[in-house]
């Protein structure tokens, strides 16, 4: 990578960022807390400008990836590993300034300490990567490139158009009463890929089935609300997500890097939703998501366990997982409906048995 002078800056504000989470985790008490939160909020708003302009000037569109729609890089799985054969350079969206801050609400003391013990682990990931692989991999705020306002106001619109007949959340929660209610006002489409939490997929049991299951193991909020409240929010959370994804590929040209089934359908609903309504042009972005989503899910980690994370760059060097698969396709320029999955994924497959697992 040349340092520019812009990089140079980067690395320092990336440095003053792990100092500041190293000293929120030494002192995390319980009146330390706010002042950490305020902290990091003021540390990212101070920098703002320089990385808005790092973002547009300095990173290579296609050649950029960012982690998102996680709560941890999950190390211990070699995650890294895999994300490094996909990008020359690689962003983590941090989603430490979220979870501070909703933890930073009045929240029952059960989720409460649930979220603590995500961010400490989030604060301990962050750390540790940077010290196995500091300037190869950036911990960045991305997800505020987007003003929560506008992400919010798309979520909810677009949860309003699953629904036959509702105009607005309003109208929503007035005639949304019962489970039966749900099922007669959503589009049929959405019943056959909407989702209820990580564990969920579209199969064999029903829709309420699927929903009822969600309350009963994964929902954290008051599991006597209205069931009008608890379906918005099972999916506000993830259309939100995906929407900030979505307006985060348009602004900056990087690809997403999506691990988990959930993130990646949601993204790929809204993506194909809203493409021709918004006049949005990410297919290449969207392609590339789903030959590293593809490949995560075949990627053992295992394999690797004793590889040392330098040993790896060794081997891997010249291997470009896009670029093989978009070749050997002639996916360059192709428009998302032009391409079989299935030849996606078998090229994947390809790439994966051919290519990646000879050199270890």
């Amino acid at each position: 990578m040349v340092k520019t002078k812009f990089m140079e800056e980067l690395i320092e504000i990336q440095s003053e960022y792990i100092h500041l989470l190293e000293l929120g985790l030494k002192d995390w008490e319980e009146e330390y807390f706010i002042e950490f939160v305020e902290e990091l909020n003021l540390f990212w708003k101070r920098n703002e400008n320089v990385l808005n302009t790092i973002y547009e000037y300095e990173f290579p569109n296609l050649e950029t990836i960012f982690l998102t729609a996680v709560t941890k890089i999950d190390l211990e799985y070699l995650q890294h590993y895999s994300m490094k054969l996909s990008g020359k350079i690689c962003l983590i969206d941090d989603s430490l300034i979220s979870y501070l801050n909703l933890l930073d609400k009045d929240l029952p003391p059960k989720m409460r300490e649930k979220f603590s013990n995500v961010i400490q682990e989030n604060i301990q990931e962050s750390i540790e990567l940077f010290k196995i692989a500091s300037n190869d991999f950036f911990i960045l705020p991305l997800r505020t490139v987007i003003p929560i306002e506008i992400v919010t106001k798309a979520a909810r619109q677009f949860f309003v158009s699953l629904f036959e007949g509702i105009i607005s959340i309003e109208d929503y929660f007035k005639k949304i009463n019962s489970f039966e209610d749900i099922e007669r006002y959503l589009k049929e489409p959405v019943k056959d890929w909407i989702l209820f939490g990580w564990d969920d997929e579209v199969g064999n049991n029903s829709l309420k089935e699927r929903f009822t299951n969600f309350i009963n193991t994964e929902f954290m909020g008051n599991k006597e609300s209205p069931i009008s409240e608890i379906f918005f929010f099972s999916q506000i959370g993830y259309l939100s997500q995906g929407m900030n994804i979505l307006f985060t590929m348009s602004t900056t040209n990087f690809v997403p890097y999506i691990r988990g089934n959930l993130p990646f359908k949601y993204l790929t609903v809204l993506y194909t939703s809203l493409k021709y309504n918004l006049k949005l042009d990410l297919d290449q972005q969207i392609i590339r998501t789903s030959i590293s989503y593809l490949f995560e899910r075949i990627f053992d980690y295992e394999k690797l366990i004793n590889v040392t994370y330098n040993e790896f760059l060794t081997k891997i060097d010249g291997l470009n997982l896009y670029g093989y698969v978009i070749k050997n396709l002639q996916l360059e320029n192709k428009e998302l409906h032009d391409i079989s999955l299935r030849d996606v994924n078998l090229a994947v497959n390809e790439f994966y048995e051919d290519k990646f697992l000879p050199l270890f």
